[in-house]
C-alpha cells in the first residue's frame, strides 16, 4: 500500500502548482537560460549534433576566429 502513496503525492503537488499558476495568472517562465549559465554551455552543445541527427541534419561546430 505504501507504493502507491508516491504517485498520489507527485499528483497533489503538480495540482496544486497548477491551480497556483492559474489562480495568479502567473505567466511562462524559461529556465533554460538561467540552467545552461549554470551548467555551462558543454552538455547543451554536446547534445545539439545527436539532436540533429535525429532530424535528419548534420551540423559542425567551428571556433570563432579573434579578431
Amino acid at each position: 500500500m505504501e507504493a502507491a502513496n508516491g504517485p498520489v503525492a507527485v499528483m497533489d503537488k503538480l495540482a496544486m502548482t497548477v491551480w497556483h499558476v492559474l489562480r495568479d495568472k502567473v505567466p511562462r517562465r524559461s529556465f533554460e537560460a538561467r540552467y545552461i549559465a549554470k551548467r555551462g554551455p558543454e552538455p547543451a552543445v554536446r547534445g545539439m549534433p545527436c539532436e540533429a541527427n535525429y532530424l535528419g541534419l548534420t551540423m559542425r561546430f567551428q571556433p570563432i576566429s579573434s579578431v
